[in-house]
Formats: structure tokens, sequence, C-alpha cells
């Protein structure tokens, strides 16, 4: 029987694509894991943000940006579609979206350079239970239909833990996760039904295409407000 602590690390594992081979039967399959895939999420945003506000320390905005979008990428372990006009514009459209909310103030009281290492945390939070949600449902793969889906409790329990960070964003937050869940329902709808992609590879496009939309609608809100 899984423990929350191997359950946690198979998590882990998948999120920075260390998971091990399927032959390891001793080991929890990311489908079993998923509750914790936001809370994974939690850390890399955490992560993201600690490379950031070190960055700022030194170096402006820009480049403290782009230090923890870099540090995000390494430790994910994800540098395959990259290269591909996919992946340059998620890349192009996370940074432009990160450096303006670089200015954001958020409804509670942080210290300087604080602010966007909160968002960071929502946005990776709230992608990555919404990748859940994908687990739970894709039928299109034979890998995902090989595989047990998680539960509805699973699926509960991520979508609590991954949507919560955005609250405290305020409306922006709430703006933020109905782009990203409009994204996340337009990829089922229309987008990966089409792709020729492996059941790893949809989750990956489903997680980085919610996470950018996530910042964009909170960004265009926050001016607003």
């Amino acid at each position: 029987m899984n423990t929350p602590w191997r359950l946690f690390l198979a998590a882990l594992r998948f999120v920075t694509h260390r998971s091990t081979s399927p032959d390891d039967s001793s080991r929890a399959t990311p489908q079993e894991a998923a509750r914790f895939l936001p809370l994974v999420g939690i850390l890399l945003g955490l992560w993201a943000g600690a490379i950031y506000w070190v960055g700022s320390q030194l170096w402006p905005t820009s480049v403290a940006v782009i230090l923890c979008m870099l540090a995000t990428a390494l430790l994910e372990g994800r540098a395959a579609g990259v290269g591909t006009p996919y992946g340059i514009f998620v890349i192009i459209i996370q940074y432009n979206a990160l450096m303006a909310l670089s200015a954001a103030h958020v409804p509670m009281a942080l210290p300087p350079y604080l602010a966007l290492g909160l968002i960071m945390v929502a946005g990776q939070a709230a992608s990555r239970a919404l990748v859940v949600s994908v687990m739970a449902t894709d039928s299109g793969s034979a890998d995902a239909s090989a595989n047990s889906r998680p539960t509805l409790n699973d699926l509960a329990l991520a979508l609590f833990i991954g949507l919560s960070p955005a609250v405290f964003l305020g409306i922006p937050g709430l703006i933020g996760l109905v782009a990203a869940i409009l994204v996340r329902l337009l990829l089922t709808a229309a987008l990966l039904p089409r792709l020729r992609y492996g059941y790893r590879e949809r989750l990956d496009v489903t997680q980085r295409l919610t996470e950018a939309s996530f910042y964009l609608g909170a960004l265009a809100t926050w001016k607003y407000v």
C-alpha cells in the first residue's frame, strides 16, 4: 500500500520527468499520485519565486524573470519541444506576462519582489490541478486507458489544493483561473484530440498552456482593480 510520502515522491518524479520504469510495480503510478501534483506545483512556484527574489537583488527584473523561468525548466527536466514554434510561443508569452505582473500589487502586504512569487505559485498549482482533470477524463491515448485514472476523491482534492492559492490574489487570481479553465476545456474539446502526442506530451501541453493562460487572465484584470 502506498503511503502519502511515496505518493508525493511519485508525483515529484512525474513533474520532474524522472518517473520510474513501468515495470517497477513497487512504486506508485502518476495516476495514483495525482492528488499531490498541485502540491508539487506549489513547491515549483516557491522555487521560481525564490530564484526571482534572489535575482532581483542583483540584476534588473528582466534578468530575474529569465533566471526563474530557466531554473524552473531545469528542475522540471523538460527540454523537449522548447525549440518548436509552439514552445517558443509559450516561452515568449509567459516571459512577457511575468514581466508585466512583476509590478502587480496583491491584496496582502508583502515585502518587495515577493508578489510575483505568489502569482507563480498560483499559476503552477492551478495548471497542475487542471492536468489532473485531464488525467481523470482523457481517453484519447493508449497510456490513459492502460493505467488507472485518478479517483473522484483524488480529483476533488487536487482541484481544491491547486485552485486555492489563486484566491489570495483576489479578482485577478479568479479571472486567471477562469482563463486557465477555459483553455483546458478548449484543449480537450478541439486541440488534444487532433494532436499525435503521447500521453505525457498531452499533459505537458495542458500544463504549459493553462499556466500561461492563468498569467494572461490575471494580467488582463489587474489594471482595473
